[in-house]
């Protein structure tokens, strides 16, 4: 049985080795994003499962809380280690104008050492006090409302540049394609608007705030593509 475990701890280590070699420049964005996303999946796995262990860590156990409780704690410890980890690259990243920076090979390489700091800093986030993790809940409420802030500063920035993209080239098939795409987002936009009023207004429940929210924003954003569409 051991040596069963350690060929496929070998067999671990070197697939994940090979993924990270295999990032070049180009994926490496898209390597972020999924780093992102595996801490989404660890942060889901460990609160549906991670509860039973961590009431038996001492330095995290509290006889006054419930289950929901030590699963909120699980989802914040992750969500620590993988600010601490972004944090540290972005401070890293500080002044980096050109490729020729010697940091930039750090941005885009070291895929390895990456991944094995990325783990240690989630693991070490449980042992961690709890005080310091209701510190980090308040303030991640606020650096939340950033982060969104920020991704639909980018986001719109990609649109922007898709549209122009389109409209550069001056032909039919663009701005019918263009035409359909917008459509398309909107009819998923609205359609997502949709399910968030079952998933946030549950039968028997009083969730009149996330109804006025999302109404709100399924009228804003029609609003928006009227003032869009319509000619100077």
């Amino acid at each position: 049985m051991s040596c069963l475990a350690s060929c496929c701890a070998a067999s671990t280590c070197g697939l994940c080795s090979t993924v990270a070699s295999g990032i070049s420049r180009k994926s490496a964005r898209l390597a972020y994003c999924g780093l992102f996303g595996l801490s989404l999946i660890v942060s889901w796995i460990l609160r549906e499962v991670g509860a039973p262990l961590l009431e038996k860590l001492p330095w995290i156990k509290s006889s006054t809380q419930t289950k929901t409780w030590y699963q909120e704690q699980a989802v914040l410890r992750v969500s620590l280690g993988n600010f601490l980890f972004f944090a540290i690259l972005a401070l890293i990243m500080i002044g980096v104008k050109d490729q020729n920076d010697r940091r930039d090979s750090w941005h885009h390489g070291g895929w390895t050492a990456k991944m094995v700091i990325w783990i240690l800093l989630v693991i070490l986030m449980f042992f961690l006090p709890n005080v310091v993790i209701t510190v980090y809940e308040i303030l991640s409420k606020f650096g939340a409302g950033m982060f969104l802030l920020v991704q639909v500063i980018i986001l719109l920035d990609f649109t922007h540049s898709w549209n122009d993209a389109w409209v550069e080239k001056d032909e039919q098939k663009w701005y019918i394609a263009l035409l359909a795409v917008s459509i398309g987002c909107y009819l998923v936009a609205f359609a997502f608007s949709g399910i968030l009023f079952i998933w946030f207004n549950p039968s028997g429940h009083d969730c009149g705030l996330n109804v006025f929210f999302i109404v709100m924003t399924m009228v804003l954003a029609f609003s928006f593509g009227v003032i869009a569409l319509h000619p100077a």
